[in-house]
């Protein structure tokens, strides 16, 4: 295998803990909108990077579209971007404006996408 994939694959358990935890605090009730967003960051970032590696897997592009309009979305609900340009800027209304977004915010928070 190789290093991108061995990579792919500890973000991708990364993202799992991360929905274990997440789950766990709505159990609790103690979900933060920061704590949602991690996880749909991580996670939109590693079906980014899944498509990326197979461009031709239909399940994954959808996915990957569908985690990156989550994030879009809370974002926008949350005013919480980090990069340059907020969620409800126009440029990100697209699918693959979505994906573009993903793209700013992994690189904002120094995330592999």
């Amino acid at each position: 295998m190789t290093d991108e994939l061995w990579d792919l694959m500890r973000e991708t358990t990364e993202v799992r803990r991360l929905a274990d935890a997440l789950r766990q605090s709505d159990l609790a009730g103690t979900t933060t909108p920061d704590q949602e967003r991690e996880y749909l960051l991580r996670r939109a970032a590693v079906d980014q990077r899944h498509l990326a590696l197979y461009p031709a897997d239909e399940k994954g592009a959808a996915e990957a579209q569908r985690s990156a309009v989550m994030l879009r979305d809370h974002d926008a609900v949350h005013a919480s971007h980090r990069g340059a340009f907020p969620a409800s800027a126009p440029q990100w209304v697209s699918l693959n404006g979505a994906a573009d977004y993903v793209r700013q915010e992994a690189a904002a928070a120094g995330i592999a996408c």
